[in-house]
């Protein structure tokens, strides 16, 4: 990034720098699920952690399989919107779960990050950790939306050949070499 003055292009690392990134949080999100598994692996784990657990081990290690994603725009919008809507679906039954023991009414899953009844309080830290794990939620539906994408028929319209007659620029070729089997053409045969 720092060769603009000799005449380089200053944004040709950025591709390498949003790799590195995603590399480094695919490694912190399976490292602190995995650990966070291992840790309560002798029985203190809720349905709720595990599933949280879990999520932030999948996601991690689809982060770090990423390059070899390739989902549409519609694939992205899709799993975006529905990773939105699930925290948002999520935020409004009222649960006595833990955190926010000084409210009456907590939402959020997996962590209630919202307590109300007595006032409105946003617990910054559980909100992210929500936000980490509907992300996850998202990337784990994005993967799945794009093997989907990948076994799905060419979407465009087939053109019809039959009446399609060959025409060559000139008419000497077709006569001077009759059989082109063992032509290639670039790659082409």
């Amino acid at each position: 990034m720092g060769g603009a003055h000799r005449g380089e292009d200053p944004w040709a690392a950025w591709t390498q720098v949003t790799a590195v990134i995603r590399v480094m949080a695919g490694w912190f999100l399976v490292g602190i699920g995995g650990l966070n598994l291992a840790v309560e692996i002798d029985g203190g784990l809720t349905s709720a952690y595990l599933i949280f657990h879990v999520a932030l081990l999948a996601g991690g290690a689809l982060l770090l399989l990423k390059h070899r994603i390739t989902p549409s725009r519609a694939g992205y919008l899709l799993s975006g919107v529905l990773a939105l809507a699930g925290m948002a679906a999520t935020a409004v039954p009222a649960t006595a779960r833990c955190c926010l023991a000084a409210y009456p009414e907590r939402r959020g899953y997996p962590y209630p990050f919202l307590g109300t009844g007595d006032g409105v309080h946003v617990d910054p830290e559980y909100l992210v950790a929500d936000l980490v794990f509907w992300g996850c939620l998202g990337l784990v539906l994005l993967t799945v939306l794009a093997l989907i994408e990948r076994v799905l028929p060419e979407r465009r319209t087939p053109v019809d050949l039959g009446d399609y007659t060959a025409r060559h620029a000139e008419t000497r070729a077709m006569d001077a070499t009759p059989d082109r089997t063992g032509e290639n053409v670039g790659g082409l045969t």
